[in-house]
């Protein structure tokens, strides 16, 4: 597929629905046939397959310092910096030694123009999780630290969670739904389950703009 340099710049709304829709293909995806994913890095390549293939996202934008890019970017460097506490919780600090990066994001095509390739506005970003369901595992609290921390200018996050097979969750379920719950307060969350051959509707929490029939938005 080529680029193409669109006569105009997309609605911030049509992408964010754009992005909504592609994270629910990945989550009905998923509960089809949990087993094509083999690692969480197999379900990023999903869902930017997804949205590259949409042919919305490959327009070319001219930044600020005169390159050339699209709107869709995997592993894109937040703008704060952060420090790792004994527990392993990321904390903001203007002294911490690296960036994160998000798993996957969307840029905001009207601050392309005004700003350099590495500063740019993130309007939607995504981070997930895959079977992180151990006692104590700060994957959550860790990314919703990235998707709504201020400095990170993010519009719409999503922290996507997804369990497959995996017993710790019914051990820590509580921890783990509490943990996900709050940052539900701050982004838009998705908890997809697999466990054998049952399916329980997946959970969407938070500002969604249109959950599917087939997700449950209740916190039960």
């Amino acid at each position: 597929m080529g680029y193409s340099r669109p006569p105009e710049v997309p609605k911030p709304e049509k992408l964010r629905l754009l992005f909504e829709n592609a994270i629910i293909s990945l989550v009905q995806r998923f509960r089809n046939h949990p087993y094509i994913f083999y690692t969480e890095t197999d379900m990023h390549c999903y869902l930017y397959h997804r949205l590259y293939a949409g042919g919305q996202l490959n327009g070319l934008f001219p930044t600020a310092d005169g390159h050339d890019t699209i709107l869709l970017h995997k592993e894109y460097p937040t703008v704060a910096r952060y420090q790792r506490r004994d527990d392993g919780i990321l904390k903001e600090s203007k002294q911490g030694r690296r960036r994160g990066a998000f798993d996957i994001s969307i840029w905001d095509p009207q601050f392309i123009r005004g700003r350099r390739h590495r500063e740019q506005k993130v309007l939607c970003a995504a981070e997930l999780a895959l079977n992180e369901c151990s006692a104590g595992n700060v994957h959550t609290i860790n990314d919703d630290t990235k998707l709504a921390g201020p400095s990170n200018e993010v519009k719409y996050g999503y922290l996507l969670f997804f369990v497959r097979d995996n017993p710790d969750y019914d051990k820590n379920k509580q921890e783990i739904r509490k943990k996900l719950l709050d940052a539900a307060k701050r982004v838009r969350v998705v908890l997809a389950i697999v466990d054998k051959k049952k399916k329980p509707k997946p959970y969407f929490w938070g500002a969604w703009l249109k959950p599917p029939k087939w997700g449950r938005i209740d916190a039960s």
